[in-house]
């Protein structure tokens, strides 16, 4: 080869290369605008869960003492309990600032510490509806953003015939104790679409 030949063949490589390298610069740029890349955000609101208990953050608030109201009668003073005495409490719950609808359950089942085994629910009101107490629970349904919903638990200490404790028991109940407890274990659920 002379020397001729071989500069043509440099100038040949070279200019391959240089087409080659503008070729994929036009080609990159030319189909740049189909790989572009864009970012954003998207913004969705959280629901809001800020369920009330008697005016207390359920969030916030793990145990309330509830006190019931023993109106009295003819037979017993007020704001004590005897045999054959009724009184009720109120639970109140407040989900206006609740986003979804829940259900909530309160539960009476377990009474354990409770050394008054006659005393009972006997019936619970909402809405101005009385409802008998049956099984353990009262369940229902709260639609999102109800300003109140007022449950009264009606209770009795329960003397009668079939009940569970004597005579003896029932007069030994306040000789050993000042305060009786009923347990009641409460509890949310968020409804969920199926």
């Amino acid at each position: 080869m002379n020397v001729e030949t071989k500069k043509d063949i440099k100038f040949i490589s070279v200019f391959v290369i240089i087409l080659t390298l503008a070729l994929a610069y036009l080609s990159q740029a030319s189909l740049a605008k189909y790989r572009k890349q864009a970012t954003g955000k998207i913004n969705a609101y959280i629901a809001h869960w800020n369920i009330k208990l008697n005016n207390q953050n359920v969030n916030n608030t793990t145990q309330q003492i509830i006190t019931p109201t023993f109106p009295g009668n003819t037979y017993t003073n007020s704001g004590v309990l005897a045999p054959g005495t009724t009184g009720y409490f109120n639970i109140t719950i407040d989900a206006s600032d609740v986003d979804v609808d829940f259900n909530y359950e309160l539960d009476f089942s377990d009474q354990t510490g409770n050394p008054l085994t006659d005393l009972r629910v006997q019936s619970y009101e909402i809405g101005g509806t009385t409802y008998p107490f049956s099984g353990n629970k009262i369940e229902n349904t709260i639609i999102r953003n109800t300003q109140t919903t007022a449950i009264k638990v009606n209770v009795i200490w329960y003397d009668e015939s079939d009940n569970n404790m004597n005579n003896q028991q029932d007069t030994s109940i306040p000789i050993n104790n000042e305060k009786v407890t009923i347990n009641v274990k409460i509890k949310f659920t968020q409804k969920k679409a199926t």
